[in-house]
């Protein structure tokens, strides 16, 4: 499931006068400062990766990447999980980019896409103006469902339940303690993350409770399995890779 969505209205597409911005914008970079939109291109590759859940590392060697395929040289990128940035020398002359971004969550869908158009930019199958329009509409992709994430949390508890030795009866509560508790927090885009996760923790509880006293399973374990699906493990994940990478 995907973990931690911090920004709000995450399954509506970007407005098209956003859209529309961008590429006026790519319009006239690409006739008056072409190493500017290379700075932008990796800029925006790199934010999208890291607003997908993509550790820091991958960020870095693919922002680095992009602006080597494009020219670039002595190509220097820092990124922290609030943070972009990108330095590098393109025909004499010193190019700097910086983005401020938030993490939204987990899609690797995109940040699989995004590899792919730095490999293929790289092997000069496409140009960095089609790179730029590609990732302009990665951006605008919407998210999953919240059907679709319903249901994956349902699928995920329960075999959580399954996995902790706990019964078929179990296994079935904590599907439906842990579908409730996506359906909230998927419809609560006014409230903050924190307080999404304190409200859904709370539900799965009180589901966990109830089932117990009503058909006399373990709450506790209904409750486990269903507070599974809001442990970030991607950020676990990547944390410990960017640790070992150092």
């Amino acid at each position: 499931m995907k973990q931690n969505r911090q920004r709000d209205g995450r399954h509506r597409t970007r407005p098209r006068n956003a859209a529309c911005s961008e590429l006026q914008v790519y319009g006239e970079l690409s006739r008056k400062d072409p190493g500017t939109l290379l700075a932008r291109t990796a800029v925006l590759a790199g934010r999208i990766l890291l607003e997908s859940g993509a550790e820091t590392g991958r960020t870095e060697d693919t922002m680095s990447r992009i602006c080597q395929a494009g020219g670039a040289v002595v190509t220097d990128s820092y990124v922290t999980p609030g943070m972009l940035m990108i330095s590098f020398t393109w025909n004499g002359q010193m190019i700097h980019n910086m983005k401020r971004v938030g993490l939204s969550g987990t899609d690797l869908g995109k940040i699989q896409q995004v590899n792919a158009l730095s490999r293929q930019l790289q092997s000069r199958e496409i140009t960095l103006e089609d790179c730029y329009r590609s990732l302009c509409q990665i951006q605008e992709e919407p998210g999953a469902s919240t059907l679709r994430m319903t249901a994956g949390a349902a699928l995920a508890a329960a075999g959580f339940a399954l996995v902790f030795g706990g019964s078929a009866s179990e296994s079935a509560a904590a599907a439906v303690s842990a579908a409730l508790c996506a359906f909230l927090l998927e419809n609560l885009d006014f409230c903050t993350s924190s307080l999404r996760t304190l409200l859904g923790s709370s539900l799965i509880t009180l589901a966990g409770v109830a089932a117990g006293a009503l058909f006399g399973i373990r709450a506790n374990m209904v409750i486990l399995a269903a507070l599974m699906i809001l442990v970030p493990g991607m950020l676990f994940t990547t944390a410990l890779r960017d640790c070992i990478a150092g």
